[in-house]
């Protein structure tokens, strides 16, 4: 698995990666239109269409600002005191990543209801629209990770690994660099069975979307989608993905153990920093001055 597939497991990390304190706290108070131009991004909406998704999404960021925040900032409280604890395991490692999945399932669950209301009202053109949006994205995985040379493709994978590293914890040493390297080298390819996946997830889609008339069908098919995640997927593919996870979780608990004094600071720094901008996001909602301080 390469460093995409695993950040896609945080939904905190996402937000802030390669982000200042300063730049995050701006683009989380335009989340909201950016999920609107997302959702345009992937199909046009009309009338009523567009006052259903601005009211959902405004529901949804601040439900999120007032009680998820609070949650991501008590989550990386912790987290510090265990990385200052150590040493990891790449076990570990994993048991973090599915902590951060329950909280992204939280959002996603949130979410569901209001995303099938919506969905309930597309004209058999805005699905097609939809679809085909979807599919546009497969072809840009496609262009960027499966027609490249594999010597390309572990070069892009541990560019894409050192540069979140960095901003985590400061610059890498030559021999962390080496370490990542060497992880790159040892990923099994998955990218032509990944994307023969997300066709098949995209097919799913459309079944579901082909019966969205019955709404309690649509709720039902979607949530089987977002979290029965991996049981329609390909016995080889699952095989080589549960390995690449194994290594790339390793390659985390290595680098975390052998950070340096310099880097550890930096890593703590870099959470005090957002443990206090989560906390001071959920306050604007919230007025509630009790939440973690750093």
């Amino acid at each position: 698995m390469g460093i995409k597939a695993l950040s896609r497991y945080s939904l905190i990390f996402l937000l802030l990666l390669g982000l200042s304190a300063c730049t995050t706290k701006m683009a989380y108070n335009f989340l909201d239109w950016a999920i609107e131009w997302k959702v345009q991004r992937l199909v046009k909406l009309h009338g009523e269409q567009k006052l259903m998704t601005k009211r959902a999404i405004k529901d949804f960021h601040q439900w999120h600002r007032s009680t998820q925040l609070p949650q991501y900032a008590d989550y990386l409280q912790q987290l510090r005191s265990r990385l200052n604890a150590g040493p990891w395991t790449g076990e570990e490692i994993h048991a973090e990543t599915d902590k951060i999945q329950l909280l992204v399932d939280q959002s996603v669950e949130r979410v569901l209801p209001d995303a099938t209301e919506v969905l309930a009202t597309l004209s058999d053109t805005q699905v097609k629209e939809l679809l085909a949006s979807v599919a546009e994205e497969r072809d840009e995985y496609k262009e960027d990770y499966v027609d490249i040379s594999e010597r390309k493709r572990q070069k892009k994978y541990v560019k894409e690994f050192v540069k979140h590293a960095q901003d985590w914890l400061g610059p890498l040493s030559s021999a962390q660099k080496k370490q990542i390297e060497k992880w790159s080298e040892s990923l099994q390819p998955f990218e032509t069975l990944n994307l023969q996946q997300q066709k098949i997830w995209e097919d799913t889609l459309a079944e579901i979307l082909a019966k969205r008339t019955d709404k309690n069908a649509l709720l039902n098919g979607l949530k089987s989608l977002m979290f029965h995640r991996t049981d329609n997927w390909q016995p080889e593919l699952e095989q080589i993905l549960d390995y690449n996870q194994k290594i790339s979780y390793e390659l985390v608990a290595e680098l975390l153990n052998d950070m340096s004094e310099q880097q550890r600071k930096h890593l703590n720094k870099k959470i005090s920093e957002y443990v206090k901008l989560l906390g001071e996001l959920a306050r604007e909602a919230k007025g509630d001055q009790h939440l973690p301080a750093t």
